[in-house]
């Protein structure tokens, strides 16, 4: 058995120090020091988000639409090719969905967004007990966006939508 190398001893080491390309335009500074973002440019940033926030709604119900429809289709298809590529088309929308209720707080439907697109990326979809589940994800996020649920603190309806997806996760899962 050979003895374990010694690394208390010094040894040639050579350190490369590389500039770090993303930070630098994150508003990072060259030699590492930290960065600062423009006041003003965040001040835009800001601005267009709270003018975009009232277009919300239409935004998310299109989304909806589109999310249903692919639904629909996916359940419609025998075609493995097919249920693939709408299966992929599903992940999406159900992301989509995500990041849009995050960008504009709300949250609960960040949340089942996020659940369906999860839930999805975790599953092959090829028995009926996983299109119940999907099916309960569509059906509260319809729920949430006609009452106008924004956040969590939709009170009771807000945690009977989230008791149904999980009743729906446990037991068909």
């Amino acid at each position: 058995m050979s003895n374990p190398k010694d690394y208390t001893q010094e040894e040639d080491v050579e350190i490369y120090n590389r500039v770090n390309r993303l930070k630098v335009k994150a508003g990072g500074e060259e030699d590492g020091g930290p960065g600062k973002f423009d006041q003003s440019v965040i001040d835009n940033a800001n601005t267009v988000i709270t003018k975009m926030a009232s277009l919300y709604p239409k935004e998310i119900e299109n989304v909806l639409k589109a999310l249903d429809k692919e639904w629909d289709q996916l359940k419609a298809t025998d075609d493995e090719a097919e249920k693939k590529r709408l299966v992929e088309r599903l992940s999406n929308t159900a992301n989509q969905i995500k990041d849009l209720a995050g960008t504009f707080s709300y949250t609960l439907m960040e949340y089942f967004g996020d659940s369906l697109c999860t839930y999805i990326l975790e599953t092959s979809l090829d028995k009926e007990e996983q299109f119940i589940i999907v099916q309960a994800h569509v059906d509260v996020m319809g729920v949430a966006f006609r009452e106008g649920l924004k956040d969590d603190d939709g009170g009771a309806v807000a945690e009977e939508l989230k008791a149904t997806v999980q009743k729906a996760i446990e037991k068909y899962n």
